[in-house]
């Protein structure tokens, strides 16, 4: 598995951006109310990227104390990187939303403090999430292993 790349989740926050944006042009061009993120939205992302590093923390300890200890279940393991993967993809796509909130809600002729501010605070949310996610990846990787080579420079292994 490769860890998350940066195209990826900028692709991602710029889907979440647009569509958020969008949607909110929408609403406000048929006359509808804009929608405003709750105050939970923010919260929420960011207590899910500290409960994804805690998570991740047995599998680090493991990884730097160089296999002594108790073994971490390697199911558990690959749950949380695919948890983690996830996250950092969720977080960018919500990173996104917000941004695109906070875009459509300063671009107003009337802003709004209160909305400006729960766009704001579900933008950072969302980079707690992804940052976290990212984190949380990176210490569920094992570290390289350096390949045994014959003095003839070819590589060892099985060969068929």
């Amino acid at each position: 598995m490769t860890h998350t790349a940066g195209s990826h989740l900028t692709t991602w926050a710029l889907v979440g951006g647009v569509l958020t944006w969008a949607a909110q042009w929408l609403l406000v061009s048929s006359g509808q109310p804009s929608l405003v993120p709750p105050l939970t939205w923010g919260v929420a992302l960011g207590l899910m990227g500290s409960v994804l590093l805690a998570l991740a923390w047995p599998i680090r300890a493991q990884v730097r104390a160089e296999r002594s200890g108790p073994r971490v279940d390697p199911i558990f393991a690959t749950r949380v990187v695919l948890l983690a993967k996830a996250g950092a993809l969720a977080g960018a796509l919500f990173a996104g939303a917000g941004a695109g909130f906070l875009v459509f809600f300063s671009t107003r002729p009337v802003l709004s403090p209160v909305a400006l501010w729960l766009s704001g605070l579900a933008l950072i949310g969302a980079l707690v999430l992804m940052v976290a996610a990212l984190v949380a990846e990176r210490w569920c990787t094992l570290p390289p292993q350096e390949p045994e080579h014959d003095p003839a420079g070819v590589p060892g292994g099985e060969v068929l």
